[in-house]
């Protein structure tokens, strides 16, 4: 029997899989409903089996929808791997390396790798691709990206994840808020305040290191308000007056009319950055961008960890 089956059916199916909904999975894969909705039923026909169950609330997968998708996930990152051989390999081509990065950080804090990139690699060039963490991993797992500057904590599954710094996070209120009085704030005094609190679908690690942090100090928010993926917007919704957030002491340099800063007594309230990988073997300019950044991350200034 010969079945045929195309990578692009596989990308859409691998999408809703992990979004849960054919609208989230369309936005990620930047296309409409429709034609995504007949690539999976395409998909379904072709094998002969049920791969999700569709209803209101979204798509979940069958028990053959499940192992079919680590099969899905295997086949896409050979077939990324099969280009890239293909592209090193053909004269003239550059020797690329794509670089995934997460927005919420300080440049500063992680200076820029391409000049001593282009020194170590004369014939290479870096592609940098911003998204948030969570996106990344994906991209990474799939084989999009060789190598991804991520937030931590982080869900990562299997790839491997060396932490480069480590910071403080921050309350950011509103500057007429009556705790802005106060230099330094408690997790206690926040308890009862509307908090902005990250999205366990979207950011799986952030919302159990902010789910730990207030468990251990003996306290659970009872007022949690949906965190922007967009600092900027998280600055603009508290000088709007609709909560509290926080965000990394490197970011404070970010200012916005009508939002302030005040630090948190609790050490145990953090966040890190790291760089993510696949577990395979590394190209020659994979090694030299890790070595660069181990060299890079070791001279931040005193404080910065």
């Amino acid at each position: 029997m010969r079945i045929r089956i195309d990578l692009r059916q596989l990308e859409c199916f691998v999408a809703v899989a992990e979004e849960g909904t054919f609208r989230a999975a369309a936005e990620r894969l930047h296309m409409s409903q429709p034609p995504l909705s007949r690539q999976i039923k395409q998909l379904e026909s072709e094998l002969g089996v049920t791969l999700l169950n569709r209803d209101s609330a979204g798509a979940e997968l069958t028990t053959a929808g499940s192992e079919f998708l680590k099969g899905a996930r295997k086949t896409l990152l050979q077939a990324a791997k099969a280009v890239e051989t293909a592209r090193r390999h053909s004269k003239g081509t550059p020797r690329q390396l794509k670089v995934g990065y997460t927005k919420v950080f300080d440049p500063e804090v992680f200076p820029s790798l391409e000049p001593a990139f282009k020194k170590a690699v004369p014939d290479g060039a870096l592609v940098f691709v911003a998204a948030i963490s969570v996106e990344l991993i994906r991209r990474l797992q799939r084989g999009a990206l060789d190598v991804a500057l991520i937030g931590l904590p982080s869900t990562t599954g299997e790839l491997v994840v060396e932490p480069l710094h480590k910071e403080p996070l921050v309350a950011v209120i509103p500057a007429r808020h009556p705790l802005a009085r106060h230099k330094v704030l408690s997790i206690a005094q926040l308890n009862d305040q509307p908090l902005f609190w990250p999205q366990r679908r979207t950011n799986p690690g952030f919302f159990d290191h902010y789910e730990e942090v207030f468990a251990k100090l003996g306290h659970a928010p009872s007022r949690r308000l949906t965190e922007p993926a967009d600092h900027h917007l998280l600055l603009a919704e508290v000088a709007n007056g609709r909560g509290i957030g926080f965000i990394p002491k490197s970011m404070t340099k970010v200012r916005r009319a009508g939002a302030t800063f005040r630090p948190l007594k609790e050490r145990e309230f953090w966040i890190g950055f790291g760089l993510a990988y696949r577990n395979a073997q590394h190209s020659s300019e994979l090694d030299a961008l890790l070595r660069i950044a181990r060299r890079k991350t070791a001279l931040l200034p005193p404080g910065m960890e």
